[in-house]
């Protein structure tokens, strides 16, 4: 467990200037399970303000020093440095009311969501984990810190990061908390459509989706963030399969609901996440899959989406013929023939939307191999018709 030296600086700097500090949550997570931590999160005894001036010589971003924290930068690194606190009620849902500095450790590390992200490690590699979280890491379980209710109840978020974390690990989620996420489902009407998305979006990418999906699926929970999906739950057996992309897996999970793209809509998400999704969606699929007909759907969809529809149908044996003949033959557009408009132009008459259409009957016609994209073939099969 090798902590960058940028920052073992900033834990040896809080030590030296009389504070605890640990890395904190996900990290530490990260660490045990051999991974790289994307980013570095440390809780300290130290107040924000004591944090400020012991970092004063490095860059020092007061992020939200109402609730504690503080960025250090240093040595090319960021990390987010937060004072033990304790919470109070959540109002609405989502956030503390309010929050109260401590000096211990245990005070923090008692209010977080799981048992997974409840652990802290110091600089010499020595874990403090109050709740098991080393023991569901090794058992694989997503477990919530206390009382499931309580946590999911304080803040709602917390259970698509269940259902998320779970997914994205490979783990299963504890019964009790399991239960409790599916009961408290409902309190999703209180996440940002945007917040939701951010962690279907992970979730859907995760290497045990289609188990996770499925429990969400069984348990109602879709119902709580589409207004009355019709999930595709045929797709959720062969989800994983599928490429780890949020785009391609929606797109099967909404698979034949008739309100596919009012659900994707509704989720705020990016202009061209929402188009990716409905244009999967829209391939209807061809009536044959002989191969004019296949290059004509290709033509009609585009090679992207084609071959994302295809690949959701996973009985139909279609996507293995659309990959042989897309790695077999490289003429699905007008773009992709021999010859241009300008060749059109300088050969006939045409002019206008004629050339376009002139071109489009070529195209057809090598779909249908009556002639080969080959120039001298283009044009002499333009010049006879």
């Amino acid at each position: 467990m090798h902590i960058p030296q940028p920052i073992a600086y900033i834990l040896q700097k809080l030590a030296a200037a009389g504070y605890e500090g640990y890395l904190v949550g996900g990290c530490v997570r990260d660490f045990l399970l051999g991974k790289e931590p994307s980013d570095f999160d440390i809780t300290t005894s130290a107040l924000p303000e004591e944090t400020m001036a012991v970092f004063a010589a490095d860059r020092v971003i007061p992020t939200g020093l109402q609730h504690g924290t503080v960025t250090v930068l240093h040595g090319g690194m960021s990390a987010e440095i937060t004072t033990y606190r304790t919470e109070t009620t959540y109002a609405d849902g989502r956030h503390p009311d309010s929050v109260a500095f401590s000096r211990n450790l245990s005070d923090d590390l008692c209010r977080r969501d799981f048992t997974v992200n409840a652990m802290a490690m110091d600089a010499a590699g020595d874990i403090v984990d109050l709740y098991g979280g080393r023991a569901d890491l090794d058992a694989k379980i997503i477990r919530a810190v206390g009382d499931p209710t309580l946590r999911f109840t304080e803040d709602a978020l917390r259970i698509l990061r269940a259902f998320r974390f779970a997914a994205k690990l490979g783990f299963a989620i504890e019964k009790n908390t399991q239960q409790a996420a599916i009961a408290l489902a409902p309190r999703l009407s209180l996440v940002s459509r945007e917040r939701i998305f951010a962690e279907l979006e992970k979730l859907l990418c995760g290497i045990s989706a289609g188990e996770i999906l499925s429990v969400m699926a069984d348990g109602g929970v879709f119902d709580c963030i589409f207004e009355k999906p019709q999930i595709h739950m045929d797709a959720l057996r062969y989800m994983n399969t599928l490429p780890p992309r949020a785009d391609i897996r929606l797109a099967a999970l909404l698979d034949g609901d008739s309100r596919a793209d009012a659900h994707i809509a509704s989720l705020k998400t990016s202009a061209h996440f929402a188009d990716s999704v409905n244009a999967i969606l829209a391939c209807e699929l061809p009536e044959t899959s002989a191969l004019p007909a296949l290059r004509r759907w290709i033509f009609a969809n585009g090679k992207q989406a084609a071959s994302d529809r295809a690949l959701i149908e996973q009985n139909s044996g279609l996507y293995a013929k659309l990959v042989a003949l897309v790695k077999n033959e490289n003429c699905f557009s007008v773009a992709d023939l021999a010859i241009s408009g300008a060749d059109v132009i300088a050969a006939t008459d045409l002019r206008g939307k004629a050339v376009g259409a002139a071109l489009q009957r070529l195209l057809f016609a090598v779909f249908d191999e009556k002639i080969t994209n080959v120039r001298e073939d283009l044009m002499d099969y333009l010049l006879k018709s």
